[in-house]
């Protein structure tokens, strides 16, 4: 029986966890357990095979989503270190001998500056009418170009310089409102690391380090900055999820 490893924890927590009953990888399910090591633990299932290895879309899917599904019900209750998708060990010995000895002190260190926290995902994105509003009455200069623009009266050069002069204007809001909103939700946030734009009109795309205690102060700060900005921007946030983005090794 080969060893699938979803994450790590410390091994302080219950030895059982009744909650993971019939979400494991496989089919059907395999058992979620844990494999203790000194301090830590790693949260495994037994499995015959390998999952990423995987013939069958079907079945590679059906497990990409039990490893979430394990590591989202645990995050909710405890700190973890998730691993990502695929992590398969020829056994339980070959867990401890090739990830938990050698890396005991790093991941002992990533537990103690995760210890109670979950992570979120963040974007905020411009609705395009309103930003343009926004920019051309900023910038009343470019109010006529625009409308030249749209009856075709403009050449095809001063089109583009126009909407380089419009794309200027919206990254400078961008950046503007990107530091305001992190301003405001900094007194809640542990870290952050941000990711590349969904498009030209994101603000921030951002995951998160919050406390788990402090969700509801989160929830409640970001329902004042809706409340606030919801008519220029939409606001999607994710979570709570585990912290892959702040447990690198």
């Amino acid at each position: 029986m080969s060893t699938y490893v979803y994450g790590v924890l410390r091994s302080s927590v219950p030895k059982r966890l009744p909650s993971l009953d019939g979400i494991g990888v496989g089919s059907p399910p395999a058992p979620v357990e844990l494999l203790p090591y000194e301090s830590l633990a790693a949260v495994v299932s037994r499995v015959p095979w390998d999952p990423a290895a995987t013939e069958s879309p079907r079945a590679l899917r059906r497990d990409m989503r039990a490893h979430s599904a394990v590591l989202n019900r645990l995050v909710t209750e405890m700190t973890i270190l998730p691993l990502r998708f695929g992590v398969v060990c020829p056994d339980d010995r070959s867990v401890i001998a090739e990830l938990l000895q050698p890396y005991y002190p790093r991941l002992t260190e990533l537990l103690g500056q995760l210890d109670g926290a979950v992570e979120l995902t963040l974007r905020a994105t411009y609705i395009e009418e309103r930003v343009l509003q926004e920019v051309v009455a900023e910038h009343r200069e470019l109010a006529p170009r625009r409308n030249a623009a749209r009856r075709g009266a403009r050449s095809y050069q001063s089109r583009v310089e126009l909407g380089q002069r419009v794309a200027q204007a919206i990254h400078e809001n961008q950046q503007r409102d990107a530091q305001w909103l992190m301003d405001v939700l900094r007194p809640l946030v542990r870290a952050v690391t941000f990711g590349k734009p969904a498009s030209d009109l994101t603000v921030m795309n951002a995951s998160l380090l919050v406390a788990r205690a402090d969700l509801p102060k989160f929830d409640r700060a970001l329902e004042k900055v809706q409340a606030a900005e919801g008519h220029r921007m939409q606001l999607d946030c994710v979570g709570p999820l585990p912290p892959y983005s702040f447990a690198e090794l």
